[in-house]
């Protein structure tokens, strides 16, 4: 509890060669490259998802530290909660890819349902999240009351993820500000053509741009079926 949430999940998802001690040959174990990756493997493994709804387990595994922005970082973190989830769960998905793909999809649902820069009627609907995870089960769809329950749970109780604490903070801080601003004369967009609420919808824009790049990825990267990893077969970035 003293450690920064924060700070955790950003050491979870570094690079893979990254290294704590610049020591040329350094063993992972002891700060040496790989010595990050190496911390992600033994928080992973340390998880008991035996048992456990598939939202359920993403949510004890992000209960210790806070999720990255950033789709890499989100692609590493998720690829071992995947491998440790369907492991201890072997009749739940065909393969750990399944676990992986849908993991990353509900972060994305998260973000989508719950970050205060997306318009309400942009948000995902059910039948767009239901459509979007077809045919990940090895070219199988997974049971659309699977699907369905995921979403409407992650509906009532969202996860913390930080770019929607950090919108959630911004659009507070400028609530203040547009209440300052209301108290001039000038309103709307500024002399330079453009104001406070454009920027951060363009910026929000971008950042959900690059996770939907990083999920359609995800499927174009997709090995064929029957050369997938299996449920007991470990990633071998660890």
């Amino acid at each position: 509890e003293t450690l920064d949430k924060t700070q955790i999940g950003e050491v979870l998802g570094k690079e893979p060669d990254a290294a704590f001690v610049k020591v040329d040959g350094a063993d992972p174990e002891n700060g040496g490259k790989g010595f990050f990756l190496r911390v992600l493997h033994h928080y992973g493994e340390r998880m008991d998802f035996t048992g456990l709804m598939f939202d359920d387990g993403i949510r004890l595994f992000l209960s210790g530290f806070r999720l990255p922005g950033e789709a890499q970082k989100i692609d590493r973190i998720m690829e071992k909660f995947a491998e440790c989830f369907t492991r201890q769960n072997p009749d739940v998905f065909p393969s750990a890819d399944t676990a992986f793909i849908l993991g990353f999809s509900v972060i994305m649902l998260n973000t989508d349902l719950h970050n205060p820069s997306i318009k309400p009627e942009r948000r995902m609907t059910i039948e767009s999240f239901i459509r979007n995870n077809k045919g990940i089960a090895d070219g199988s769809d997974l049971p659309e009351e699977y699907i369905s329950g995921i979403f409407n749970r992650i509906k009532e109780n969202p996860f913390s993820l930080k770019e929607d604490d950090e919108a959630r903070e911004k659009q507070k801080a400028e609530s203040t500000k547009d209440m300052f601003d209301s108290l001039f004369v000038f309103e709307g967009p500024t002399l330079f053509g453009t104001n406070a609420e454009e920027k951060k919808r363009e910026k929000f824009r971008k950042e959900r741009e690059e996770m939907m790049s990083a999920s359609e990825q995800l499927f174009k990267k997709r090995p064929p079926k029957g050369s997938r990893r299996s449920v007991h077969e470990p990633s071998t970035r660890l």
